[in-house]
């Protein structure tokens, strides 16, 4: 199973040269980066690599059929606080697991 993840960038680093650095260390921890904003660095990665990497534990969320007012989700995966690895210390203010999408 493959983890979305958002790494966001600290403020002093949210320049080309910053999202091209975090995007070469994120991609030398085993995270695939996907996309990128100005402030931000969106990645995905094999669960187990996820696991080691920042020492959490994933919780699959089941997808929801579309029922009344509610029009579904796919489902995905959540989990607590991850702590930043150390060589994105410097770079990085935080990484969160992507939130599950909810159709509107």
């Amino acid at each position: 199973m493959r983890v979305k993840v958002q790494i966001l960038l600290r403020k002093q680093w949210r320049t080309p040269e910053g999202i091209a650095t975090v995007k070469t260390i994120a991609a030398s921890l085993g995270i695939t980066p996907t996309t990128s904003g100005i402030a931000s660095v969106s990645g995905e990665m094999d669960s187990q690599a996820f696991k080691i990497l920042f020492g959490a534990e994933i919780r699959r969320v089941r997808p929801r059929p579309p029922r009344g007012t509610h029009y579904g989700s796919p489902g995905g995966v959540v989990s607590g606080t991850l702590r930043i690895p150390e060589p994105l210390q410097e770079y990085v203010e935080s990484v969160t697991v992507a939130p599950v999408h909810i159709r509107m």
